[in-house]
């Protein structure tokens, strides 16, 4: 079931969705990866500082980018060699131990939800926290990446999530200006639906991922969707579909 705050659907003319623009976020939305990041991320932190920090605590900090990750876990600077240090040590466990696993991670619905949003005129991008790279590798593992035409990274911008750089990017990869009347910004944390406020389109909060139903509500998205296929069915439900 899904709680949608839409009245109408949108009256798009001929070219309904053609160039709407719909903004995923990708841990926690598209891939059920928060429980095996949290803990290999304890890991490493760990490995480098002797110190194993609760998984949960790790957990909470997902959507923040890695560096801001490591240094709040190990109470150093995000820019010192330890957070550095514990950094690169957590991408090899990511790039060793999660990528392998990634089409068994994928959310119910998200393959067949995609191509469907696809058909019907989407623009599909991917706007994460994770580096450019370790994005574009674990969505090719998943199967998935084709399906979207452009990914962005936090690297790839000078301030990520909830600043609207990311959104930006995205859309200037897409070639278009706005999200368009059918756009949307999905994602599992506050930090998404600050990204689609801060460029004023529509938000849906999905309650499977790194997010409570309680907390996703409290950052009052749009929208709330307890699987992909709500996801799905809000954003065609706004196109009259």
């Amino acid at each position: 079931m899904s709680s949608d705050k839409t009245a109408a659907p949108i009256n798009h003319g001929s070219t309904a969705t053609q160039r709407s623009a719909l903004l995923f976020d990708l841990d926690g939305t598209l891939l059920d990866t928060p429980r095996a990041i949290a803990e290999q991320m304890s890991l490493a932190v760990e490995a480098v500082t002797g110190v194993r920090p609760e998984v949960e605590a790790a957990r909470a900090l997902i959507g923040a980018p890695l560096e801001r990750m490591a240094g709040s876990l190990s109470g150093t600077d995000p820019d010192s060699p330890t957070a550095q240090a514990i950094s690169a040590d957590y991408v090899t466990r990511y790039r060793d131990l999660i990528v392998p696993k990634a089409a068994d991670l994928l959310f119910s619905g998200v393959r067949g939800g995609l191509e469907r949003l696809a058909r019907n005129g989407f623009a599909l991008a991917v706007v994460t926290s994770k580096k450019h790279h370790s994005a574009e590798l674990i969505l090719d593992a998943a199967g998935i990446r084709e399906l979207f035409e452009a990914v962005v990274g936090e690297d790839d911008v000078d301030h990520p999530k909830p600043h609207r750089d990311s959104a930006d990017a995205a859309l200037a990869a897409l070639g278009l200006e706005a999200a368009g009347p059918g756009g949307a910004v999905v994602g599992d944390t506050a930090a998404d639906i600050g990204l689609g406020s801060a460029i004023g389109t529509f938000t849906v909060g999905v309650t499977y991922g790194v997010y409570s139903t309680y907390q996703i509500t409290a950052a009052a998205p749009d929208s709330v969707a307890h699987t992909f296929d709500d996801v799905t069915r809000i954003v065609l439900a706004r196109i009259g579909k």
